[in-house]
């Protein structure tokens, strides 16, 4: 446990009954994390520049974050902690999930959602906005959990996009002093063909790299939302969705040399691609190309 939370970790009375479990998942950008800790335990966290996301699957939580105190049980989620503030509280019988994301990858997604960059990015409340927006929030936490299971080595191509996801997500679900700004003039008059042309080129060269919508929107040198309106008005498409396409080809060109007999396989293809969910990736293959993966595999 000293090894999982560091030395502001303290337990109290701990039980040698039940089963504890931490499980931890750090790909750098993102980490996320599983625990199940019967014992009564107290914590506290020194301000630091990581932004945690807690959800709560059973026992209950008491958290202090500044001024703001709560209380936490089975189906909520909630702002553990936020950059440069310290946090303290307790818990009973926890049983509970914890994204972490760094403060950095944040202010980066915020830039995103306000390229102009006039407010500071606040967390205004620490709980969602509404059930249906934590709704959305656990669909995200269960795509990270999916990662995790796969672990980072074997989906390099899933990590970066993975981490964007996660702090988009977070400012949709937690209100906040960003999102929800409308875009400045000059995203408008920036959305040129000739961005969509330098875009593209760009995904062409790097679509084997761990890229996202900031990498492309600044080799494009526009802001990602004039990129996305480039992309809209000129190719009809998104650039993320351009992106699954042009990686597509590569793993359909990977399966048309590839050997069964050498150990290759249609979710190992796709992994390496960046398609997580087999199921979908056939769809999308299957109806780019008018046959299934395993066909080209086999074929």
């Amino acid at each position: 446990m000293r090894a999982a939370f560091g030395r502001e970790f303290r337990a109290q009375d701990v039980s040698r009954g039940g089963a504890y479990v931490i499980r931890r998942f750090d790909a750098g950008h993102v980490a996320y994390r599983e625990m199940v800790l019967p014992a009564p335990l107290s914590f506290t966290k020194e301000p630091q520049g990581d932004l945690v996301v807690v959800s709560v699957v059973d026992g209950r939580v008491r958290r202090t974050l500044g001024r703001e105190q709560g209380t936490f049980g089975a189906g909520d989620s909630f702002l553990g902690h936020v950059p440069g503030r310290p946090c303290s509280g307790s818990s009973a019988e926890l049983h509970a999930s914890a994204v972490t994301l760094p403060g950095e990858l944040l202010a980066r997604a915020a830039a995103i959602v306000e390229p102009r960059g006039d407010r500071p990015l606040r967390f205004t409340r620490h709980t969602p906005v509404d059930d249906r927006h934590t709704a959305h929030w656990d669909r995200v936490r269960a795509y990270a959990r999916s990662v995790c299971d796969l672990g980072a080595e074997d989906v390099p191509l899933i990590v970066g996009p993975l981490a964007q996801l996660l702090a988009g997500a977070v400012l949709q679900v937690f209100p906040n002093t960003v999102a929800g700004h409308e875009p400045i003039l000059a995203d408008t008059r920036d959305a040129t063909h000739s961005t969509a042309v330098r875009a593209t080129a760009y995904i062409d060269d790097h679509a084997h790299t761990d890229i996202g919508l900031a990498d492309i929107a600044g080799a494009a040198q526009v802001t990602p939302r004039a990129l996305q309106y480039a992309f809209r008005r000129h190719l009809g498409t998104t650039p993320m969705a351009h992106l699954r396409r042009v990686r597509l080809a590569h793993a359909h060109a990977a399966l048309k040399t590839a050997d069964p007999l050498d150990g290759a396989t249609v979710t190992g293809i796709a992994a390496r691609w960046g398609f997580l969910h087999t199921s979908r990736f056939s769809a999308a293959y299957r109806a780019e190309y008018g046959r299934s993966p395993r066909e080209t595999l086999h074929g």
